[in-house]
């Protein structure tokens, strides 16, 4: 048997309290994933199952429950002696300001902020969603999410994954209009795209389509979801955004669409910020997980 890792027994605990992964990430400020492997490695450290799931959610074993016990117990000395060393420190505190690009400000960050505020209620966000990145060098942000490599020195930097990207349509579009089986016929339905973005117009020229061709353009790409969304016509969306809404379907998936770097910046000056490290963290288990939304072809 291997020494178990104290962040996973946290976790389970809060697992346990709570009854579901996706309860118990929220109160430990993590993501359902990141959560079920914490379990999951605790169960190979142990060697016994701590849970038995059912549809309802989970329920502890025999050993388990014989775990949870002394488990909380010390979970509960352990946090009432930090709280008294350092009270000061502790404490997740503090306006952390995030620049991120639509539709990841609007869409993805938003459950992870909502259970950090959960888990730290004296934790607030300032959140500017540009498509122009913020300059965090002049403090502009404290932590950015770009879909670029960054060039800034005194940034600290992690590549997240990439995006996959897709075209997609409502079912109650393609019921009226038909599926288009190429770009040909794709030119006869209401194309929704960009309006004056230089690497948009170089990306759909390299699939032999102008601006011409679409139908309704716009430059926030909020609006570009909401029109696909409201049944208008086909436009491009994150696959796992996409993945989210049963009413969606991805039309000519053998477009060869190039993907989307995510990168999480903050910094460096912040490292010793314990709002914005703990925000940091967060955001990065929060991304991750959202790239690895299951595939809606």
């Amino acid at each position: 048997m291997s020494e178990p890792d104290w962040e996973h027994l946290s976790t389970f605990v809060a697992v346990a309290r709570t009854g579901s992964l996706t309860a118990g990430a929220r109160q430990r400020g993590i993501s359902q994933p990141t959560a079920g492997r914490h379990v999951q490695a605790l169960e190979e450290a142990l060697s016994v199952t701590l849970f038995v799931r059912h549809p309802r959610g989970l329920t502890l074993t025999d050993e388990g429950s014989a775990l949870f016990e002394d488990a909380a117990a010390i979970a509960g000395r352990i946090q009432a002696l930090f709280r008294g060393a350092h009270p000061a420190a502790s404490q997740v505190a503090g306006s952390v300001r995030i620049s991120a690009a639509e539709p990841i400000g609007g869409h993805a960050i938003t459950p992870v902020l909502r259970s950090l505020r959960q888990t730290h209620p004296d934790l607030r966000f300032e959140i500017v969603i540009d498509n122009s990145p913020a300059n965090l060098w002049k403090r502009e942000a404290d932590i950015a999410v770009r879909m670029f490599r960054p060039t800034q020195l005194d940034l600290h930097a992690k590549r997240v994954g990439e995006i996959e990207l897709g075209m997609f349509a409502t079912d109650e579009y393609l019921a009226r209009h038909g599926v288009p089986d190429g770009i040909g016929a794709a030119r006869q339905h209401t194309l929704i795209g960009n309006d004056r973005d230089a690497f948009w117009h170089r990306a759909i020229a390299e699939l032999g389509l102008s601006p011409r061709d679409f139908a309704y353009r716009s430059d926030s790409l909020l609006a570009q979801i909401q029109a696909i969304r409201d049944s208008v016509g086909i436009g491009v969306m994150h696959v796992p955004l996409a993945a989210r809404d049963p009413h969606l379907i991805r039309v000519l998936p053998e477009l060869a669409l190039p993907p989307l770097e995510m990168w999480l910046l903050m910094h460096r000056d912040l490292r010793g910020n314990l709002a914005a490290r703990t925000v940091y963290a967060a955001l990065g288990e929060a991304l991750r997980a959202y790239l690895t939304k299951p595939s809606t072809t």
